[in-house]
């Protein structure tokens, strides 16, 4: 879904989350408001980084999340579902933003190869 002002006809697109995106005053936006992808740039592929409390977790794989790099159930349909994690301790953690990792969620560094 876009929302575009009145006299906007062609919204931009984030080259990373891929939403539309709507020209506030004619103006293109400089970050995109949902993953703040910088934008006019290509997305960087280095990992996620989040500092984590123990507990389980969903990472979202449709890219339709209002919480991402979280599920927030918004895959419904898509036949696409999360990808369950657990934390046992407080650490830091580095999610794949890349694709190409073995194992999923967690970066393995190969999109520096």
């Amino acid at each position: 879904m876009c929302f575009r002002p009145a006299g906007v006809n062609k919204p931009q697109e984030c080259p990373n989350c891929h939403k539309k995106l709507a020209q506030l005053g004619g103006v293109k936006q400089k970050i995109c408001p949902f993953c703040k992808t910088p934008l006019g740039e290509e997305p960087k592929p280095g990992p996620i980084v989040l500092e984590l409390e123990p507990g389980n977790y969903l990472r979202c794989v449709c890219g339709k999340s209002k919480k991402m790099p979280f599920c927030d159930g918004a895959h419904e349909g898509s036949g696409k579902a999360p990808l369950s994690f657990e934390v046992t301790e407080k650490k830091q953690i580095h999610l794949c933003n890349c694709g190409m990792t073995t194992n999923p969620p967690f970066c393995d560094g190969k999109h520096q190869k």
